[in-house]
C-alpha cells in the first residue's frame, strides 16, 4: 500500500463509553454524515451498534438510504434539511427521522398525511436551519394538533469549541432559549448538545440524547482531548530519496529553497488523499520517530519532505510515515487548520483499515 489510514476501533467504542461518562450517561446519537468524517460510515455504524450506539445522525436523506442499503437496520436522523419528495421516500422506510426547519414542510407533511417520524430543528443561535425562537411553541403546537408524528426537538451549539468568556455566555444562552421552548412537553427525544458542548459543558447538558460526531475521533474541536484516544493515524511509504546537488527549489511555485547537499524523500500521498495544501505552512510527518518538516507545495499526488542531515542514513525508500494523528494535529500552528476539513477530505485512494 501507497497510502492508509488506519481506524482503531477499539480506541473508537472508548471514546463513545467516555463521551457518554461525561453527559452523565444520556443517550447517544452517533453522527456518521460525510462517509463518518471520512472514515467509512458503514463500518463505523457496525462498531457503534456493538457498543449499544443504535441512533445515527446523517446530512441528508440519501447518507440515510445508503446505511439502510448497506444493512445497517439503526435508527436514523437526517440532521440537515429536505426536500418535499425526500419526505415521501422516507415515508416507505422503517426509523428514517427527518428533521423539519419550517411551516411549508409541516403543512405539506400534514397535506399529504405522511406518518414518518420528524424531529423540529430550533435556531438558538447557529442562524443556518430551524424555526426562529418566536416560531418555535407555534410549530410544536402545530404538530401536536395535527397529530403529526414528531418523535424530537434539537436545536446545535455554534461556538462550544474556543471557551472565550464571550463564545461560554453564547453557548449558555443557546441551552437557555431551548430549554425554554421545550417547557415540559412530553417528546421522546430532546437534543442541542454536540461534541464540544459535552466535552466543555457537561455541567450544562440539557435534554435526553447527545449527539456525538468529531470527540469520538478523540478531539475537541481542532485540539486533543486529553480524556479521548487516538482513533485515526494516516499514513504513506516513502518512495523516492535525493540530495541536492546545488541549491534547488522544492514544487510549484518555488515557494521553498533547499541548500546543496540537503537530502530530502518524497511521499506519495497529495491534495487528492486529502493532503491539504495548508499542512505544507508548518506541518511534518514521522519517520521512525524522526521529525520531517513539509517542503515546498503539496501536489496532488505528492508531498516532499525535509530529512536532517544527521538521520538521513536512518531513512530509506519503502519506510512508513506518520502523516497526521490527534498528537500531530494538535502539535500544529496553522491559522488554517481544522480537524473536520482535514477527515472529511480523505480521497478514495486512501484505503481504510480497521484494527
Amino acid at each position: 500500500m501507497r497510502t492508509w489510514v488506519e481506524i482503531n476501533s477499539e480506541n473508537l467504542k472508548y471514546n463513545v463509553k467516555m463521551l457518554k461518562k461525561l453527559s452523565n450517561d444520556k443517550d447517544v446519537l452517533g453522527v456518521v454524515k460525510a462517509n463518518a468524517y471520512g472514515l467509512g460510515a458503514v463500518k463505523i455504524a457496525k462498531i457503534l451498534n456493538d457498543i449499544g450506539v443504535g441512533f445515527l445522525g446523517v446530512a441528508n436523506f440519501e447518507e440515510a438510504l445508503e446505511l439502510r442499503n448497506a444493512g445497517i437496520e439503526s435508527k436514523i436522523l437526517v440532521l440537515g434539511a429536505s426536500f418535499s419528495e425526500d419526505f415521501k421516500e422516507a415515508e416507505k422506510e422503517k426509523d428514517i427521522h427527518l428533521s423539519v426547519s419550517s411551516f411549508e414542510t409541516l403543512e405539506f407533511i400534514k397535506n399529504k398525511n405522511l406518518k414518518l417520524p420528524i424531529h423540529l430543528k430550533i435556531d438558538t443561535g447557529m442562524t443556518r436551519l430551524g424555526f426562529n425562537i418566536n416560531d418555535a411553541k407555534f410549530a410544536i403546537d402545530f404538530c401536536l394538533e395535527n397529530k403529526l408524528n414528531l418523535k424530537g426537538i434539537f436545536s446545535h451549539l455554534s461556538d462550544t469549541d474556543l471557551l472565550t468568556d464571550e463564545s461560554k455566555d453564547f453557548t449558555l444562552e443557546q441551552i437557555e432559549k431551548f430549554k425554554n421552548i421545550i417547557n415540559n412537553h412530553n417528546i421522546e427525544f430532546i437534543h442541542i448538545s454536540n461534541s464540544a458542548g459535552v466535552t466543555n459543558f457537561s455541567e450544562y447538558i440539557f435534554g435526553n440524547l447527545v449527539r456525538l460526531g468529531l470527540g469520538m475521533y478523540g478531539f475537541s474541536g481542532d485540539t486533543k482531548d486529553k480524556r479521548l484516544k487516538n482513533v485515526f493515524t494516516l499514513k504513506s511509504k516513502v518512495i523516492f530519496i535525493k540530495e541536492t546537488l546545488e541549491a534547488s527549489f522544492v514544487s510549484y511555485g518555488r515557494t521553498f529553497k533547499l541548500a546543496a547537499g540537503e537530502t530530502y524523500a518524497v511521499l506519495p500521498i497529495g491534495y487528492a488523499d486529502g493532503m491539504k495544501k495548508y499542512l505544507s505552512k508548518g506541518s511534518y510527518v514521522l519517520i521512525n520517530n524522526i521529525k520531517c518538516p513539509i517542503i515546498g507545495s503539496i501536489c496532488m499526488d505528492m508531498t516532499m519532505i525535509h530529512i536532517p542531515k544527521e538521520k538521513r542514513e536512518n531513512i530509506k525508500v519503502g519506510d512508513t510515515a506518520i502523516i497526521l494523528n490527534t498528537d500531530i494535529i494538535d502539535s500544529l500552528n496553522i491559522p488554517e487548520l481544522c480537524t473536520w476539513d482535514i477527515m472529511t477530505s480523505l480521497g478514495r485512494r486512501v484505503k481504510r483499515i480497521f484494527i
